[in-house]
């Protein structure tokens, strides 16, 4: 059994006279005659009472033609939206997110793409780096949008930055530094530093260190918080001062004050890794990322 046959009963159901249905199908009668009874052989029941004058669906044949109208509605369907996804009109697209960095860049980007790309899905996961990269590796998620600090390098990434944010040093408003334009590295490595506990973030944990190791300087760490807001709760208790990028200056209370670190402009990098084979869908995501200005 086979799809034309399917397609060649459908018709003759359909019409009901082996002459209108081997004129649509352009094949001659005997043809469509044999095709039929060897359909009938196959499923084992006869489909249609014949006699010289005309043709008529038994009790099983009108059971076998809604069955299969269903069925080939469906088989259609299927190749329809096979056809859409490699054409990039259909699809869904998993998209792993990390970090505060994205909660002002990410919603714009997904919303428009929703608007120009209504029939593809766009599933947003929020995972953390290291279920990020695994993943990605094994393929559950399409593309991911991470701080871009220490990327494993994995056979097949493509990776590029979608924006920088600036370094700021981080202080309560009655601190000495309160009231400055910037400050350097200089000025800050003596000063008790509220830092990231490795065991919660090792990349915000590196970057911090990273920092100060630029100018071969220990940090005078007195406290590792567990998350960049107790970092920030921390500076708000006067304990010391952090650093931290300048978005993240959107989450701060008003006491807090974020001053510019002098030779850290740009420091802080957001990426897209994205994988070098890529399905249309994912291509017009990419396109749309680079639409989009920087939050």
């Amino acid at each position: 059994m086979n799809l034309f046959q399917l397609e060649y009963f459908i018709t003759l159901a359909e019409t009901l006279s082996y002459t209108k249905a081997s004129q649509k199908l352009h094949i001659t009668q005997p043809t469509l005659s044999k095709l039929i009874i060897n359909l009938e052989h196959s499923i084992g029941s006869q489909l249609f009472f014949r006699n010289k004058r005309d043709v008529k669906l038994t009790a099983t044949g009108k059971l076998f033609y809604n069955e299969i109208k269903k069925t080939l509605a469906a088989y259609d369907t299927a190749v329809r939206k096979v056809k859409d996804m490699e054409i990039g009109t259909t699809g869904i697209i998993n998209v792993g997110i990390l970090g505060t960095a994205l909660i002002h860049y990410f919603p714009p980007v997904f919303n428009r793409f929703q608007e120009q790309h209504p029939t593809i899905r766009v599933n947003p996961l929020d995972y953390s780096y290291s279920q990020i990269m695994d993943t990605f590796a094994n393929g559950q998620i399409d593309l991911a949008l991470l701080p871009d600090f220490g990327i494993d390098k994995l056979s097949g990434m493509v990776k590029k930055t979608i924006f920088t944010d600036a370094m700021c040093v981080v202080v309560h408003k009655s601190h000495k530094f309160s009231e400055l334009k910037s400050v350097s590295l200089k000025m800050i490595k003596d000063e008790p530093l509220i830092s990231m506990d490795a065991r919660f973030s090792r990349t915000d944990h590196n970057i911090i260190n990273n920092i100060y190791a630029r100018e071969d300087y220990l940090p005078n760490t007195i406290y590792e918080a567990s998350s960049l807001f107790n970092m920030m709760l921390m500076a708000d208790c006067r304990m010391g001062i952090t650093l931290l990028a300048a978005h993240m200056e959107r989450f701060a209370n008003e006491t807090l004050r974020f001053i510019p670190l002098e030779g850290f402009e740009a420091h802080f990098r957001v990426a897209c890794i994205y994988h070098k084979e890529t399905t249309e869908c994912v291509d017009k995501f990419l396109k749309t990322i680079d639409t989009c200005a920087r939050p």
